[in-house]
């Protein structure tokens, strides 16, 4: 009983329970505050009715996703009093003055790291250059040669790895994530980058709040200040409603002295690793970097550093200083919730478009804006051979719903959808031809494509892509492929469940 005692205790004292608390005392005043305004008569509901029309004249006329929009119309005009207040809050991109000022300086600094790493390389295929030539035009990122690259997988496999180069450190080392929880993997990262700090290497950690909360201790930036460590986090959260809280830093960098680079999906959690099982096994991708392509790694975590810390760090002192004799070329990009061009989303339909012969995906989330759904149909009734690999045990059940709700359509058109049977594949891949790659940390779902900052390593013409593909007909091997008929279900309050949820999918 004591012990059950503590523990309530300790729930309540968190971090998180207390956010909670202050989140749902905002909700409930802003409830009844709209409540005592709606019962004062029907001069007061009209005037909410004018006020919803003028939000939904405004949704339509926004450069945005039309399934967002719908999203946002319905909940306005459903919830005529509640809808506007939360749109207000939660469904405009607002970009305030500090970020305004952050993002043309952004857009300067990428223009001139561009001006920098340029370099002409000879690009044969006219397929690779349409895509290289959409990521440079919207990211500034160049196309680098003089890299090589390895495909990790699973977790268990690329963590060895990152120890080994981290203990070769000798300058620097970088490291943002989304998730950083305590663990056996901390810990040996830890005791690492105490070493390295001892030594002279230069250590600095981003890591998201929000993906954090809750797995952190309330020191933990004090206690690795101590050590040397310099560290900073991304959009704290504070106990206000906004719609900023909902822009969350989900890259996964590492990189270290600039010649050596890892991003992928795997963040720095035991499950990672299958130290621990929480969802069945999980299966992850990494993909590791080796020098000249390694500095746009360098650069996004300088950019983010500099947003999170206020600090300004000039990327030409932390240039490679390796060049790899390689077979292919690597364009490393990134993408963030206040750029128009959706350059993560246009690079995976590129992709799928130019496709001859097949399409190879993995993620962990399924949920499909048109364009992207009318692209992988498209290619799978033009002969593509077009495959999806999603979990079977899912993390976000909910999720998981609507996930599988595009399972018919996709299959009707010729797509082969599986299921990874033992368990959670969150790798983050695209592979087609043999002669396109992306490994990243952005998945197929609206938040990753819309809302959150993302990293992407995109391949061409590599070994490395091969090994991309092997790992994709092996993961299937062990995979379920879903028919058609296990696509139907007779239960009519499932039915509307995964209607509502499916409509309200790109908020998600």
């Amino acid at each position: 009983m004591l012990k059950f005692f503590k523990q309530i205790i300790k729930v309540v004292l968190s971090r998180t329970f207390v956010l909670l608390c202050l989140f749902l005392l905002q909700i409930a005043f802003l409830l009844y505050s709209i409540y005592e305004i709606g019962i004062l008569g029907i001069n007061i509901y009209i005037i909410f009715l004018i006020l919803s029309i003028i939000a939904a004249v405004f949704i339509i006329n926004r450069n945005f996703n039309p399934a967002y929009k719908i999203s946002w119309l319905i909940a306005i005009f459903a919830l005529p009093f509640f809808g506007i207040f939360f749109y207000v809050l939660f469904g405009r991109l607002k970009v305030n003055k500090r970020s305004k000022k952050y993002l043309r300086d952004s857009m300067k600094e990428t223009e001139n790291f561009y001006k920098i790493t340029h370099s002409d390389v000879d690009l044969e295929d006219k397929d690779f250059i349409k895509v290289s030539n959409y990521v440079t035009n919207t990211t500034s990122m160049p196309v680098f040669s003089k890299t090589a690259s390895q495909y990790l997988s699973p977790g268990e496999v690329a963590f060895p790895e990152i120890i080994k180069e981290l203990k070769n450190a000798k300058k620097f080392i970088f490291m943002e994530f989304f998730i950083l929880k305590y663990g056996k993997m901390w810990d040996e990262i830890h005791e690492v980058l105490k070493e390295k700090v001892l030594e002279g290497v230069e250590v600095r950690i981003i890591y998201d709040d929000f993906g954090c909360l809750n797995k952190l201790k309330n020191n933990f930036k004090k206690e690795l200040r101590k050590e040397g460590i310099k560290v900073t986090s991304f959009n704290p959260i504070i106990p206000i409603l906004s719609s900023t809280i909902n822009y969350r830093d989900h890259r996964k960098i590492i990189v270290i002295d600039g010649d050596i680079g890892f991003t992928g999906g795997m963040n720095i959690s035991d499950e990672y690793i299958n130290e621990i099982e929480v969802f069945g096994y999980w299966k992850d991708s990494v993909i590791k970097i080796m020098g000249q392509g390694v500095y746009s790694l360098t650069y996004y975590f300088l950019r983010m550093w500099k947003r999170c810390s206020k600090e300004n760090l000039s990327f030409l002192d932390y240039a490679p200083t390796r060049c790899e004799v390689t077979d292919g070329y690597v364009q490393v990009f990134g993408d963030g919730p206040f750029t128009q061009d959706l350059s993560t989303e246009m690079t995976y339909m590129q992709i799928i478009n130019e496709a001859n012969h097949y399409v190879y995906i993995t993620t962990p989330y399924l949920i499909l804006d048109n364009e992207v759904l009318t692209a992988l149909k498209t290619a799978a009734l033009s002969g593509v051979d077009v495959r999806i690999i999603t979990p079977h045990i899912p993390d976000k059940k909910m999720v998981f719903m609507v996930t599988r709700s595009y399972y018919a359509e996709l299959i009707k058109a010729g797509v082969k959808i599986y299921e990874y049977t033992p368990g959670f594949i969150h790798g983050k891949t695209i592979v087609s031809d043999d002669t396109l790659g992306i490994v990243g940390s952005a998945n197929f779902d609206f938040r990753s494509l819309y809302l959150h900052y993302e990293i992407s390593c995109l391949l061409y013409d590599a070994s490395t892509i091969i090994d991309i593909k092997n790992d994709f007909l092996k993961t299937a091997e062990s995979s379920h492929e879903v028919l058609l008929s296990e696509t139907k279900t007779k239960n009519i309050f499932k039915k509307i469940l995964v209607a509502i949820l499916r409509a309200f999918s790109p908020m998600m």
